[in-house]
């Protein structure tokens, strides 16, 4: 049988260069084919016709893109939610770049992988099963696009007998039924025709629907099926969801079906075009097209030989073809490179093929970018809306990408030289690459063998942080295999190591007491507080029982006594747990008899633990407790998770692309940290989101939570959400609404856990009081609300009437030096008040420029004083000179004209009033005497000029001498002594000047 197939197989490769002639819809755009298909169920069979959903999943760990039409229907399968609609129809927007669906290491260089692609999709929720399913697609392909029944093959799963499944005679008869020739209905186990959403859960038989694009014989084709030939393809699935696996061995039947189809438009449309492969669809030739009119180089000739050097060219065009639609589709989605390094990793392919190919920088990507958003926004109108968000981060990778090229050390400058396809893995890799592939080629040359053992990718991934496709990567450079199967198996085995550390660390100090056999704590700390009528909040204590005590040491005690620290678990709680970014609170329990201070409350499990200090009595288990909140801790992080959320929505509507990195609220400040893809967050960008929460707290807006199922509230229309977070199954919505003109519009929706206000009123005020780096394309925003924001613009307001008189003063008229050293004092008082940390940053740096321009100024007054200072005394020193040859002047600066605005000394202004003769100054500056020789040019001498007159001061000071930058030393010479105390003073001074004049007498 394989010999059989070896032989067709090659019969087929034989006939690749030969174009089938019996496709029916050559002329067809792939626009019209992908339309065509919707329009079928829609408006024939009244499907409704469904939004793609977005390419990031949300609530789905396993997920790094949605990789598949029925993602969005998820919880429809699994029974968590009910549908909206009985029939759907749409073309799903998939990304398929890790895990068991990973096509990024071949795109290019075969004709149909991709990592971007359009699913074209049908279902049935407990409408219509299998007869209407085949029924229909047997319709729109034979009838609709005209594919001769004789070009298809049908495939129906065939049984297996060790789960007890019967073979699918119901599909084969339905396909007979509809006029499939029975050489053309073939079936098969498992692997190819039994589809599965998981380990557990819904599933069901499979009918797929496999074209002969190769118009081979009936018998070679029907070998060929579910082979991995490109000449005959699957182009359709037809999922019949009648099962739940319950475990490995045990179904069970649904009691309502489902039917969820999948066609791969790419495929579609190549067959349909009559083209051999997907890239010279009008999908992709247009891109490809853009890449040669941008980079003026060699054309496309759609070669598929890597040996060649056009074939790695056409590689190269097929990439960027294939790579500038991921992008495009990722970002505009709402994707960032730094939550998914897959994006990245596919960003930075595309930037280091587009360098080395085409010598272009990402102007080539964005362009590409407008040609997808051209081609694909009437179906996907989120390419054109958001692509001014999708070409800002574009520029930003590549600055970043660029700077970290050119910041790489030379050990890892030598290995991209050698492979610069790895000049795209994560700049966090790069050391653990580097590490590792001089690990790899020690065991290469101690072993003589090509096939990495899977402990030793394992020991590269723990040690080194090598992730997998960056392995697959640098294997595949440098010709070596890898046992992937065992690596798996290290990685499993790693994970539950994991997760019961994990669980140990979580488990830590009092919870480490193993299984507790109570019941489960019912968390109501949401409802715990209401309004009186004067709009106070009122916090009711809660009522609960004590179900376990656990001391300190992780032992499961009867009781507790006074001093005593340990964790209380409860029937119930109103205590806010430690999550979602938000402290935890902290408060009382009491009981008749005694008290204890709840410090700290963390949820293990089904259980909500109580760190306490026991306070007076005895606590023991079953003792009725009352759980009273501290209030005003409850109150203040209540309003500074609103103020978390309000500031997010400000941020949004300023910088339109970004996203929230992490977040810790407190009761006395939050922390909000968010991406930043351009050059800066501005003051006036502060100014403007410190001005529009004020003023929604102003406007007293509501704040709602609402409870809803994943599916339902990643839907809602802008809902925030965070990348890479994992929401659970029911989400509570933090909701902030806006009533403008009649109309309420939500200015915040975010899934959120903690707790919150009811009005934006209740904040009562807010202040931004700093802001700074979080690292590459992050800020970091510290805020605060009520009490401490209102103190911080008090003392905001305080500070701007000080600048105010202080400027009059300036302002006003000329200053004497008394008023100067006060004014500068002042001046360096407020410089102290205005470094503090509470205060509102858009002010301080506000008033940091204000004073900038009084320093300045004082600074100006001070340096024309100490220049008028000096003059006086040179040109008193030179007066006393008389006819002598040569002027030596001790400058006498007091101490405070030099503190005023931190005043220079320049003695180069002060010799510059004496042009004519040898001049020394000198002055005492921070304990040292400096000293400036200058010698006229016509007075210099063999045994006289500046430098040898420099050095005979500093025989006598020490230190060191030089001349100025540029200049001639016989001219001009600089000293400085060494630190001198004051007691040395005088009689260096005095030593100075008796061995420079006795040195100039002598000399001149």
């Amino acid at each position: 049988m394989f010999q059989r197939i070896a032989l067709l197989a090659k019969f087929s490769r034989l006939r690749r260069s030969t174009r089938c002639t019996c496709l029916y819809h050559s002329s067809s755009s792939s626009k019209e084919i992908r339309e065509t298909f919707l329009d079928f169920f829609a408006r024939e069979h009244l499907h409704s016709r469904v939004p793609s959903s977005s390419v990031v999943p949300y609530g789905d760990p396993s997920l790094a893109f949605v990789n598949a039409g029925m993602n969005q229907f998820k919880p429809v399968f699994l029974g968590q939610a009910v549908p909206q609609y009985q029939r759907a129809v749409n073309s799903q927007k998939c990304i398929r770049v890790g895990g068991k669906h990973n096509d990024l290491d071949d795109v290019g260089r075969d004709g149909y992988h991709h990592t971007f692609f359009e699913m074209l999709g049908s279902w049935s929720f407990n409408d219509y099963f299998k007869k209407e399913a085949c029924s229909m697609a047997w319709q729109l392909l034979t009838e609709v696009y005209q594919i001769p029944p004789k070009k298809l093959f049908v495939t129906y799963f065939g049984g297996n007998e060790s789960l007890g499944l019967p073979s699918d005679e119901e599909c084969r008869e339905i396909w007979l039924s509809l006029g499939v020739a029975a050489d053309h209905i073939l079936p098969f186990g498992m692997k190819d025709n039994f589809w599965e959403m998981g380990l557990v859960g819904p599933c069901g038989p499979c009918s797929e629907i496999h074209v002969n694009r190769a118009g081979l014989e009936t018998g070679l084709a029907k070998a060929l099926v579910n082979q991995g030939s490109e000449d005959v393809v699957e182009i359709w699935n037809l999922v019949f969801m009648q099962y739940n696996r319950i475990s490995n061995q045990i179904l069970e039947k649904l009691p309502s079906h489902h039917i969820d189809t999948g066609m791969g438009l790419e495929r579609l449309v190549a067959f349909l075009q009559n083209k051999k492969c997907n890239y010279e669809t009008d999908l992709f030739l247009p891109l490809i097209n853009a890449v040669h009119r941008v980079s003026r180089g060699v054309p496309y000739q759609g070669c598929y030989d890597m040996v060649t050097v056009q074939g790695q060219r056409d590689w190269a065009y097929r990439l960027l073809a294939d790579h500038s639609r991921m992008i495009t589709v990722a970002l505009a989605d709402g994707a960032f490179p730094d939550n998914n390094h897959r994006l990245r990793r596919v960003m930075r392919q595309a930037l280091v093929t587009s360098r080395k190919w085409f010598n272009q920088d990402a102007s080539l990507l964005l362009e590409l970018s407008n040609r997808v958003a051209e081609m694909m926004g009437g179906v996907y109108p989120e390419l054109s809306r958001n692509l001014s968000n999708v070409h800002m981060l574009l520029r930003f990778e590549e600055d970043i990408f660029r700077d970290h090229l050119s910041k790489s050390g030379r050990e890892w400058s030598g290995i991209i030289n050698q492979f610069p396809e790895l000049s795209a893995l994560p700049v966090d890799q790069q050391p653990g690459l580097i590490a590792g592939l001089k690990q790899l080629e020690d065991w290469r040359s101690s072993s003589r063998s090509d096939k990495v053992p899977g402990s030793l990718a394992f020991k590269l991934y723990s040690t080194h942080g090598l992730q997998e496709d960056s392995m697959q990567l640098l294997a595949q450079l440098k010709g070596w295999n890898v046992d992937w199967p065992e690596f798996h198996r290290f990685m499993a085995a790693e994970r539950m190591n994991t997760k019961i550390q994990s669980t140990a660390a979580a488990n830590n100090s009092h919870f480490q007491c193993g299984f507790i056999n109570v019941a489960s704590t019912n968390w109501q700390c949401h409802d715990v507080h209401t309004r009186n009528s004067e709009g106070r909040y009122i916090f009711k204590p809660l009522d609960a029982t004590v179900t376990a005590l656990i001391s300190h040491d992780g032992r499961l005690i009867d009781a507790a006594t006074t001093g005593d620290k340990i964790a209380v678990i409860a029937d119930k709680s109103c205590f806010y747990y430690e999550a979602g970014g938000q402290v935890s609170d902290t408060g009382r329990l009491l009981w008749p008899s005694g008290s204890a201070q709840v410090k700290e409350v963390r949820h293990v499990g089904d259980h909500i633990y109580h760190l306490v200090e026991v306070n007076e009595g005895n606590l023991r288990i079953n003792q009725a407790v009352q759980m009273v909140l501290d209030e005003g801790n409850r109150l203040d992080t209540m309003a500074n998770h609103t103020a978390t959320h309000l500031l997010q929505a400000a941020i949004k509507d300023i910088l339109k692309v970004t996203c929230q990195k992490s977040s810790h609220v407190t009761p006395t400040h939050f922390r909000f940290d968010f991406g930043l893809f351009q050059s800066e967050f501005t003051v006036e960008m502060i100014s403007q989101a410190e001005s529009s929460v004020r003023n929604w707290i102003r406007q007293c807006l509501a704040v709602d939570r609402l409870m809803l199922p994943l599916h339902q509230a990643v839907s809602l229309d802008g809902i925030t959400l965070v990348p890479g977070e994992n929401y659970p199954d029911m989400v509570s919505v933090i909701r902030i609404v806006q009533e403008e003109r009649g109309k309420s519009e939500a200015i915040s929706l975010e899934p959120c856990c903690g707790t919150h206000v009811r009005n934006t009123a209740d904040l009562e005020e807010f202040a931004i009081l700093s802001i700074k780096s979080a690292g590459i394309g992050s800020r970091s925003i510290r805020a605060v609300t009520r009490s401490v924001a209102k103190q911080a613009h008090r003392r905001a307001e305080d500070l701007q009437r000080e600048m105010n008189l202080l400027e009059d003063v300036v302002n006003g008229n000329p200053i004497e030096f008394s008023q100067l050293k006060e004014l500068d004092k002042s001046l360096k008082q407020f410089r102290e008040a205005i470094n503090s940390d509470d205060l509102p940053v858009v002010v301080i740096k506000q008033l940091a420029v204000r004073l900038e321009k009084l320093e300045s100024f004082i600074r100006q007054v001070a340096q024309e004083t100490l220049a008028r200072m000096m003059h006086r005394q040179v040109e008193a020193a030179i007066s006393d000179a008389g006819p002598a040859s040569f002027v030596i002047v001790y400058l006498s600066i007091p101490a405070e004209v030099l503190e005023i605005g931190r005043a220079k000394l320049s003695l180069i202004k002060a010799t510059r009033h004496c042009p004519h003769k040898p001049i020394l100054v000198l002055a005492w500056d921070e304990g040292c005497l400096i000293g400036r020789c200058t010698v006229p040019q016509e007075m210099v001498t063999p045994n006289f000029d500046a430098e040898k007159w420099g050095k005979c001061v500093i025989a006598v000071i020490g230190g060191k001498g030089s001349s100025p930058k540029g200049q001639d030393p016989r001219f001009s010479y600089n000293v400085r002594s060494r630190k001198l105390t004051n007691d040395v003073k005088e009689s260096v001074e005095h030593q100075v000047l008796l061995l420079a004049s006795d040195y100039a007498k002598r000399s001149l």
